[in-house]
């Protein structure tokens, strides 16, 4: 039960932090407000969703010490976070595409492109980060 603290922990923090980064990506395509507005409210949107699966990354860990885990114990929850992982990805590079896709159709302009690619770029980090750090302390609860 404790791997999943860590899976849990994990997708509340992917599935968030995509959410807000797709707001935040669609946003800037439509051109609504300064980007470094809506980057800003971008990285507030993080912090919060990260507070909780934080919490559950400690809490997990703490319920885990002195218990002993096999590798069986841990496969589906790792196969779990790897997917979180694989489907970050995914929804990012695919709206990495379609801004090539405006771009090349004229529909917007390099500034909007750059700052587009600039939040992609951070998003893949910011929303696989719990993911590794779940990733490390389910591996590290094994025997």
């Amino acid at each position: 039960m404790i791997p999943y603290i860590f899976v849990a922990a994990a997708a509340i923090a992917a599935l968030g932090i995509i959410s807000a980064y797709k707001k935040a990506h669609n946003a800037i395509l439509e051109g609504q407000n300064d980007t470094a507005k809506i980057q800003s409210k971008f990285f507030l949107h993080v912090a919060i969703i990260e507070a909780l699966p934080i919490i559950l990354v400690i809490i997990g860990f703490m319920f885990a010490e002195g218990q002993t885990f096999t590798m069986q114990d841990i496969y589906i929850p790792l196969a779990i976070i790897i997917g979180l992982f694989i489907f970050n990805a995914f929804i990012v590079f695919s709206q990495i595409s379609q801004v090539k896709h405006l771009r090349q159709s004229k529909q917007i302009d390099e500034p909007t492109l750059n700052a587009a690619r600039g939040i992609s770029f951070i998003a893949i980090a910011v929303s696989n980060a719990v993911p590794i750090i779940s990733l490390v302390f389910t591996l590290m609860i094994t025997s």
